[in-house]
């Protein structure tokens, strides 16, 4: 599968539970040292006056934010915006800050939200795991939290276990529910996903059919729709529906990045 495509559905959805601890505020390692305190606020300053995230200052800010660390190296929330704002950079070292950071004080759910994210940019297998062990670790720490388990989800179609990525999904809709009953379309998404992989193609279609003005053109929606729309039509013998399917299926340009287990159900 085009593991990407699912990666970018998480990357900014800590920022929703967090957005005091982003203005500097409710730190967990709040340091003493005058000196560290100076450069980490002029790096919270500069980060927010630069809402166009321009690159000069973006420098700027990551270097406020490391010298802060370098004065009090106990100071595991300059550490983190170290990270953060590597990440802001695509600096391939902003892991490594993440990973120092939640390692300094391993109950941040900023910590383990960004550090789960940017291992699932990387894509391979040890990072992928370490992704899913840090969303464990929230729904461990955070029950309450929808985070947690839909990152679970997130990992599932790359990991293999379809039926816990489902449970998942759906732990994490209820609670999303209750911070907003409109549920955002890559939650809806990740769900219809997942109901197909777990080959419950009919509950999957409204799901793909309600998300398609936002992602038609993208490659998972496409394989799982027209995979949907084929199985559907097969159990209904109807044969406009299987029409629709073909045509779906035909607009999927990487038809061989397609995973062998779907490839061998998309026969037409």
């Amino acid at each position: 599968m085009k593991k990407i495509v699912l990666i970018f559905l998480i990357l900014n959805t800590s920022f929703i539970f967090s957005q005091n601890y982003f203005e500097g505020k409710n730190l967990y390692c709040k340091s003493e040292n005058p000196e560290a305190i100076k450069s980490f606020n002029v790096g919270i300053e500069t980060l927010y006056l630069n809402r166009s995230l321009d690159k000069k200052y973006l420098e700027m800010t990551s270097k406020a934010f490391f010298q802060a660390y370098k004065k009090d190296t106990t100071f595991c929330d300059a550490l983190f915006f170290t990270g953060y704002t590597l990440r802001l950079l695509n600096d391939k070292n902003a892991l490594a800050y993440y990973m120092l950071a939640d390692t300094s004080y391993n109950k941040s759910i900023e910590f383990k939200t960004n550090l789960a994210a940017e291992c699932l940019r990387y894509g391979n297998e040890k990072t992928i795991k370490l992704a899913r062990k840090k969303y464990t670790e929230i729904i461990k720490l955070f029950p309450e939290n929808p985070e947690g388990y839909y990152g679970f989800a997130v990992t599932s179609p790359i990991l293999g276990d379809y039926e816990k990525g489902l449970e998942n999904i759906n732990i994490a809709i209820q609670k999303y529910i209750l911070i907003n009953p409109k549920l955002r379309n890559d939650v809806l998404f990740l769900k219809a996903i997942l109901l197909s992989l777990n080959k419950r193609y009919e509950e999957a279609l409204p799901f793909l059919e309600n998300v398609s003005s936002t992602y038609k053109k993208d490659f998972n929606f496409r394989v799982h729709y027209s995979l949907c729309l084929l199985k559907v039509s097969e159990m209904k013998k109807d044969e406009k529906m299987k029409q629709k399917a073909q045509k779906i299926y035909e607009k999927i340009e990487e038809k061989n990045e397609i995973p062998n287990e779907l490839k061998e159900l998309l026969v037409f």
